[in-house]
Order: structure tokens, then sequence, then C-alpha cells
């Protein structure tokens, strides 16, 4: 099984749990997968702006955890230095309290200068992901 097919079907059902009880409900092993997976698919799709508007932006602290977890260093500094363009250098774990501290600084955040980075693709968190998952298999 290839590593998109193999990441897929081990995190659907983990994502749907986020979807439906958030972040809470999820166990370590499950936030790695869940906050990879949506923090890659986000900021593909529209930047960090997205990301942090969006319910991937929840696990923005976990996410930076989870991406040394899987060996992903680099794209770890980049979340955390995104982070860090929040007041207090930590986005609010509550959505609505994010987008309202999103409003107030995106006009001088340095989101692109970022997202360039993170679009050079350094390091392949689909293969890190999976071969993390795949190390882990029996936990969760």
């Amino acid at each position: 099984m290839n590593d998109l097919d193999f990441v897929l079907k081990r995190i659907d059902p983990w994502v749907e749990k986020y979807i439906c009880a958030g972040p809470s409900a999820l166990d370590p092993l499950e936030v790695v997968g869940v906050g990879v997976w949506m923090l890659e698919a986000e900021v593909n799709n529209g930047g960090f702006d997205q990301y942090y508007f969006n319910s991937a932006g929840d696990l923005a602290l976990q996410t930076v955890e989870a991406l040394k977890a899987i060996g992903a260093g680099n794209t770890a500094s980049l979340l955390s230095a995104a982070n860090a363009e929040f007041p207090g250098s930590v986005p609010p774990v509550n959505r609505a309290e994010r987008q309202e501290a999103l409003g107030r600084i995106r006009e001088t955040v340095r989101f692109a200068s970022l997202e360039a980075e993170f679009y050079r693709y350094e390091e392949d968190l689909l293969t890190l992901l999976a071969s993390y998952l795949r190390a882990h298999a029996g936990d969760g």
C-alpha cells in the first residue's frame, strides 16, 4: 500500500472524530496524524491564514510537537514562527478568538515568507507521517 493510501486509511476515522468531537477527543497518536495532515492540507490550499482561520488551527501548538515527532524539524520551525506572529506568540486555541486575533494581525504578519519556505517542500510530510504511523501501528 502506498504512503497516501496508508495515511488516508489510518487517519480518516481520526479526522471524523476531530470534526465531530474536537481536539480533546484525540489521543496523542491521532493528534500527530490529524495535526500534520491538516496543516499540510490547509497551508497548501490557502496558506497559513487559512490554516489558522479554520478548525485545523485548533491544533497549531500540538502540531509543532507532532512535526518534531515525525522528523520534520524544519516544518516545525516554520509553524513555530507562524504561531509566534500572534499576540503573546501563541495562537488562541478557541477558533473564534483565533479568527478575531487573525483579523487584527493579518496586515502585519509574515505568513507570505513562511509559506514560501513551506512550499519548498524540504521535508516530505506524507512520507514522514506514513513512516511514523507505520512504526506506531499498534498504538492508539
